[in-house]
């Protein structure tokens, strides 16, 4: 009989434990993983697009990626906003503490995405690395 309520509570600890991680990873990690990913690829594309982001000069292979760029830019501008949301709210505090701010690195990606001869995209890619958190240069 002993053996039996053993049992019961180990059966019972399993299932809320598994449930209990089913949930972390779902609501938790899941979005802040997608966050996170969704930060590299924008760092990533500020490197791979950094000789079209001036609209000047362009011949048209450059302007094709150039046009590819501003999609891009567009997309995760509207990915991470989405993603934003999404955080658990303990890290979108780590984030307000830490002065990283997603909304704010949307409106400047679509500001980028927006740049034209009259406006530089060169003026709003250091309010983004900022937003974002994004060091200059490997060294910091």
């Amino acid at each position: 009989m002993e053996d039996s309520g053993v049992e019961m509570l180990a059966l019972f600890l399993g299932i809320l434990g598994g449930g209990a991680s089913y949930l972390v990873i779902n609501f938790w990690m899941n979005p802040l993983l997608r966050y996170l990913d969704i930060k590299h690829q924008v760092t990533s594309d500020l490197v791979f697009y950094a000789n079209v982001i001036d609209a000047r000069g362009l011949n048209e292979e450059m302007q094709n990626k150039r046009r590819e760029r501003q999609d891009q830019n567009r997309k995760h501008a509207a990915e991470i906003r989405a993603s934003y949301y999404r955080l658990p709210w303990w890290y979108r505090r780590y984030l307000k503490y830490v002065g990283e701010d997603p909304i704010c690195a949307s409106t400047r990606l679509i500001g980028l995405s927006n740049s034209s001869d009259t406006v530089p995209g060169e003026n709003f890619i250091p309010s983004l690395r900022k937003c974002l958190r994004i060091p200059d240069s490997i060294d910091e």
